[in-house]
């Protein structure tokens, strides 16, 4: 009997030893995640910037901006190109804003716009479970549709660019679903009313938003 126990003892005593040396991995050990999938949702709102003219004077205004809860919902896919990450997605935007004018009136306007945003990403892993990530964005848009309250066939832009940046971090569900949470920018290169026979000055929009969703990694 004395026997057994102290062969337990011994057994007992070299698993122990046994799981508290540390354990090392070469780099062929190591999983590398090449391709994500990514689905988010993507409140936010908007802002505008006016153009100047020829000269670089930036001409009088004569209108408050009313700025009114927007919209995104997509899918992209990012691709593991060491040191970048770079992607490309297919999404819809819906842009909600007013213009409050010198007699009171208010107009609005809602839009509708696919959205095919294209970026580039640095990732830096925290630690196993956590990633801090900044991703410029450039993002072509179409218009799907485009009301104003004023106007029954109102003269817009049918297609414009943004440019901007995410910055946020992922946090790991489980080894192959994370969830992502990150700020987001984005600056318009035209204005959306264009021809506007109401104004004579150019307002290019501003975008701001949180973007949330899940991420797959393969």
């Amino acid at each position: 009997m004395q026997r057994i126990i102290l062969l337990l003892t011994l057994a007992l005593s070299l698993g122990l030893q046994a799981q508290s040396q540390p354990r090392y991995y070469t780099d062929s050990d190591v999983r590398q995640r090449i391709v994500n999938f990514n689905v988010y949702g993507q409140p936010g709102t908007q802002f505008r910037r006016i153009g100047t003219d020829l000269n670089g004077v930036q001409p009088e205004v004569n209108d408050r901006f009313l700025s009114r809860l927007n919209g995104e919902t997509g899918f992209s896919v990012d691709f593991n190109l060491r040191p970048l990450y770079l992607g490309v997605g297919v999404g819809q935007s819906w842009i909600n804003y007013g213009h409050r004018l010198e007699n009171d009136d208010v107009t609005d306007v809602q839009a509708r716009y696919w959205a095919i945003p294209m970026r580039a990403g640095l990732v830096t892993h925290l630690s196993d479970e956590v990633t801090l990530e900044a991703w410029p964005t450039v993002t072509y848009r179409r218009a799907i549709s485009f009301e104003h309250s004023a106007y029954p066939n109102p003269i817009f832009a049918p297609d414009f660019w943004t440019a901007g940046i995410q910055v946020g971090s992922t946090v790991a569900i489980t080894e192959y679903l994370s969830f992502v949470l990150m700020g987001v920018m984005d600056y318009g290169f035209n204005d959306l009313e264009a021809g506007a026979s109401w104004r004579e000055y150019s307002e290019l929009p501003l975008f701001f938003g949180v973007r949330a969703g899940l991420r797959v990694s393969l």
